[in-house]
């Protein structure tokens, strides 16, 4: 059984973070969020995760890439997966050295976030994820949960205990 660490300082957040995998423990008929970069690569963080485990989520995910490039910047690509949904929220163009600002970031997170919002509309699927920007993208978590709970957003999140 998981223990609650709620570590988000508004105890009031629709965000709540426990200790665990989020592979295993998120169900079925959910929707998996995390933060992606334009350039089509899922090659550091948890992102490598989700291509080991999504690989067809992965090759939907590259082909927009390389279609649409940076001009998804500030959205959200849904793919169906199986029993899960994967959310790709679009907060930078690039990743590591070449990340973009906390701010662009942060604004890109708030539009992409308004928009997965919008294409779950009417869903009942709920949110789990892992510290959206705060791995690769070096984010503070707290600033992203900031804009997530201006925006309403209800999500677990999952992180390995240290």
């Amino acid at each position: 059984m998981n223990t609650s660490t709620n570590q988000v300082p508004n105890p009031e957040s629709g965000i709540v973070v426990y200790e665990g995998d989020l592979f295993k423990n998120a169900p079925r008929r959910c929707v998996l969020v995390h933060a992606c970069n334009t350039l089509g690569s899922w090659g550091a963080g948890i992102a490598t995760i989700f291509k080991r485990k999504y690989p067809a989520a992965y090759e939907v995910y590259r082909d927009e890439c390389v279609e649409k490039g940076s001009s998804l910047l500030g959205t959200c690509l849904l793919i169906p997966a199986g029993d899960r949904d994967i959310a790709c929220l679009f907060t930078s163009r690039k990743y590591g050295r070449q990340t973009d600002p906390k701010d662009m970031i942060l604004r890109s997170t708030r539009s992409a976030v308004q928009d997965l919002l919008r294409q779950l509309e009417g869903s009942n699927k709920p949110i789990y994820g892992c510290r959206i920007n705060a791995g690769a993208f070096r984010v503070p978590w707290e600033e992203t949960v900031e804009i997530l709970d201006e925006l309403g957003l209800r999500m677990t999140v999952y992180e390995i205990a240290p």
